[in-house]
């Protein structure tokens, strides 16, 4: 008798250890990052981190003016050259997926809040360095 009490009442309890773990898993706020048209990304980028995430050669040829470059690749490894306690400016080419996904991985390391140049730099419509 025992031992049939402890064959539903083991999963009974494992299974709600589970789902206490799983509701108390630390979720990120998403909200943290705030899609800007053009002006209003040229109007505000100076109060925070302006950061290029094309690669070097499109950098080079053009780029906003007091950008860094960080292509994705290697923004990762270079995460102690961002300064945590600023907000974060965004921009690639087109806006694509790739600012998103960068967005939401610097969201899971503590910074905040995250500005995205919403269109890319082909949206851009002011003077280019």
């Amino acid at each position: 008798m025992f031992l049939a009490v402890w064959e539903w009442v083991l999963p009974i309890g494992i299974g709600l250890l589970v789902g206490i773990l799983i509701s108390m898993r630390r979720r990120h706020d998403y909200t943290q990052i705030v899609m800007l048209d053009a002006e209003e990304f040229r109007l505000n980028m100076r109060k925070g981190q302006l950061l290029d995430l094309r690669g070097e050669n499109d950098f080079s040829s053009e780029r906003i003016n007091g950008s860094r470059n960080f292509p994705k690749r290697s923004l990762f490894q270079s995460l102690s050259k961002i300064r945590r306690d600023q907000a974060v400016f965004l921009y690639d080419k087109t806006g694509s997926g790739l600012v998103r996904s960068v967005a939401k991985k610097l969201i899971r390391k503590g910074y905040r809040p995250i500005y995205v140049l919403k269109g890319g730099l082909d949206t851009w419509t002011f003077p280019l360095k």
